[in-house]
């Protein structure tokens, strides 16, 4: 590991001392294209939400809204859309309208990203200055996934000359590089390493005691043009984390994790018809060790995707198709120590799985005002046991333009997905693992209902209003039920940790933006049921998911004075649900507790308030310089985890208590230049 940060480390150095070259200018055509992107993103709003609580961000302007500890983080900033419920303090997925984290699509230029968070999810992997923009939509269209779309898009404009974004914290520190290799193709590399602990060890804290943490990651990419209707990108991307902390049962967790995917991207432009197709590898891999009571458990995890996806659109109709082959390692925990008598392991084999999908959707319209959207795709699974499964996913959107009053739609579709992500936590810790269907479940399906309104209205156009109200049926779900204290006393079982059952999801979500002007913003307020049925006897009847919040408000705004900008964001929520414990007690070498019902209570309420301050000492088209200072929980809140229990490590008493990440009013300088 430590040869590749080093490795990363001269690679970020070589480029800071390449020299940019002369380069000259493509067409004429290719020049105007680049220069009207240009224009466009500059000129278009923080976010444009063109159907219901979806489309797109532009990341050129979020560096106002503040993030965890000055850093502008395209996740975190997706997570104040009211689409996407925020679970805890410290999560790690994107929960968006009421469905689990790994139903939701996140990709990097569409290809499929497996983990997306660094630890307890502070920070995304994505290093802003790198890309383009965000598309997002909560639904994944004919992606093999039950909710929505989070799609990161690189950049596709030509460096002219050698141009850059550096920034230097007390956090981390980040660089973009971008310049010419060629007349007709450009490099962009960009690499990020934190050192958290330098200056906030002693203030990063769980349960009072230290969390031990640092990351590296690094991203390529090359785009070459080599004819006006061509353009051809190579991405790379990796990340390596390591860290340590202590947590309830657990004396100590101390893991190594890493993030990554290639990919080769060609898209050709006809003059009626465009192809858009790509080849990607993607990965996400690690090995958590925990000590507790004495014994020292293992548990690795992978899964790898090798893939094709190619798109065929012409007037209004556009082709897919798609195929990923999987490689998995399910959570496969080896122990050694007390409890076990010595060593056991887990015994659950790697699984090999297939999916094809091919799909054809239309839009027409019908007369001035109406349009019809419609689609299928036909998929084929073959399990890790060789057992196929066939579906189809119809889709169908009706919208009314009413021109100066908005636009309405209702849309129908039925969505499948052959991927379930379980674990023992929702923190964003490397305990959650991929597993394919098959054996344990088949593939999951939904029903999803989805009504929307979207108009823009004022001066110029100067505010918008974006709702959407939805309902889903979920089938063939999977949670997981098992515990640490059964990979310790050496009772592990896979299938044992599973429960199989339903769910269903129901809402309503609002946004109101100032999208122009020098004062922009949002406010937003989201209600959501997320329900569960599953078939275990601690789990009777209908409850609340663990990522429930029945009510949450998001309000976001930004000021821009010229030499500075100003920026915050307040977030309050319902608690999160949490299952009440009863008693405890010690039988043999076994620690029993009986719980009362699932999901029956609800943690107080969550708020928080973030600022953040830019300062400029240059500011012109050509780049900025600056500083940047940022305040992390300005309120002091002590939000809450969850309700677990602490036990002695001789096992001589115990407590249930609470949980608690302590970052209450944590600050940040970091200073900035782009050229």
């Amino acid at each position: 590991m430590s040869c590749l940060r080093n490795s990363l480390s001269l690679l970020l150095l070589f480029v800071c001392c390449f020299c940019a070259y002369a380069q000259e200018p493509d067409t004429l055509a290719n020049e105007r294209l680049d220069n009207s992107l240009i224009i466009e993103r500059l000129e278009m709003p923080m976010i444009r939400a063109d159907q219901g609580i979806s489309g797109v961000v532009n990341v050129d302007k979020i560096s106002a809204i503040p993030s965890f500890m000055g850093n502008s983080d395209p996740i975190r900033f997706v997570r104040l859309l009211p689409s996407v419920q925020l679970s805890t303090e410290l999560e790690g997925g994107l929960y968006m309208q009421g469905g689990e984290s790994s139903m939701t699509m996140v990709s990097q230029q569409g290809v499929p990203v497996y983990g997306i968070t660094h630890l307890l999810g502070l920070f995304s992997v994505f290093n802003t200055p790198h890309y383009k923009g965000i598309q997002y939509s909560t639904t994944s269209g004919q992606e093999t996934r039950l909710a929505g779309h989070i799609d990161i898009q690189i950049q596709d404009t030509l460096a002219r000359k050698l141009t850059g974004d550096v920034s230097l914290g007390l956090l981390s520190a980040q660089g973009t590089l971008s310049f010419p290799t060629g007349k007709k193709s450009a490099l962009t590399v960009s690499a990020r390493r934190t050192f958290i602990n330098l200056v906030y060890g002693n203030l990063l804290k769980f349960e009072g005691k230290p969390l031990n943490y640092g990351f590296t990651d690094a991203n390529i990419t090359w785009l070459w043009k080599p004819t006006n209707r061509d353009r051809v990108w190579i991405d790379l991307f990796g990340c390596l984390d390591d860290g340590s902390v202590s947590m309830g049962l657990v004396e100590k967790i101390g893991a190594q994790w890493y993030n990554g995917l290639g990919a080769i991207h060609w898209n050709h432009y006809f003059p009626d018809v465009t192809l858009k197709q790509h080849l990607h590898f993607s990965t996400y891999g690690s090995k958590a060790e925990a000590r507790a009571f004495g014994a020292v458990g293992i548990m690795p995890s992978f899964i790898r995707d090798f893939g094709y996806n190619s798109t065929v659109s012409w007037k209004d109709w556009k082709f897919g198709a798609k195929i990923s082959y999987y490689r998995i390692q399910p959570q496969n925990p080896t122990v050694e120590g007390h409890f076990s008598g010595g060593s056991n392991t887990g015994d659950v084999p790697i699984q090999n799985a297939l999916e094809t999908v091919v799909s054809a959707e239309y839009k027409r319209n019908l007369g001035y005002w109406m349009q019809l959207q419609a689609g299928v795709g036909a998929h084929w699974y073959l399990s890790p046991e060789k057992q196929s499964f066939f579906g189809v996913t119809p889709q169908i959107g009706l919208a009314a333009n009413l021109q100066e009053k908005g636009k309405i739609e209702l849309r129908y579709e039925i969505k499948r997905q052959n991927l379930f992500q379980l674990g023992i936590t929702n923190l964003g810790m490397p305990v959650e693992f991929w597993l394919a269907a098959g054996e344990m479940q088949a593939p999951q399906w939904s029903h999803n209902f989805t009504l929307s309104y979207n108009v823009e209205f004022g001066p110029d156009r100067a505010y918008a209003l974006s709702s959407e109200l939805y309902y889903r049926k979920l089938n063939n779900q999977l949670e997981y039920v098992g515990n640490i204290l059964d990979i310790y006393t050496g009772n592990y079982s896979l299938a044992g940790s599973i429960a199989k059952g339903k769910g269903r999801a129901y809402g309503v979500n609002f946004m109101l933006q100032k999208q122009t002007g020098k004062f922009t913003g949002w406010i937003s307020y989201a209600y959501s049921r997320s329900l569960r049925t599953f078939d275990n006897d601690q789990r009777q009847g209908e409850y609340p998911s663990s990522h429930e919040r029945l009510h949450e408000l998001d309000i976001v705004a930004t000021y821009d004075f010229g030499r500075c900008d100003i920026g915050g964001s307040y977030i309050v929520a319902t608690g999160a649900p949490y299952t009440p414990p009863k008693s405890i007690y010690r039988l043999g070498d076994r620690l029993l507790c009986e719980y009362g019902e699932y999901n029956s209570a609800r943690l107080p309420y969550y708020s928080r308030l973030d600022v953040s301050f830019n300062w400029y000492f240059r500011k012109d088209p050509k780049g900025k310089t600056g500083l940047n200072v940022s305040i992390y929980n300005l309120l002091w809140k002590k939000n809450q985890l969850g309700l677990g229990m602490h036990v002695n490590r001789d096992l001589s008493s115990y407590s249930f208590r609470t949980s608690a990440m302590i970052l209450t009013f944590l600050p940040a300088l970091a200073f900035f230049h782009t050229f």
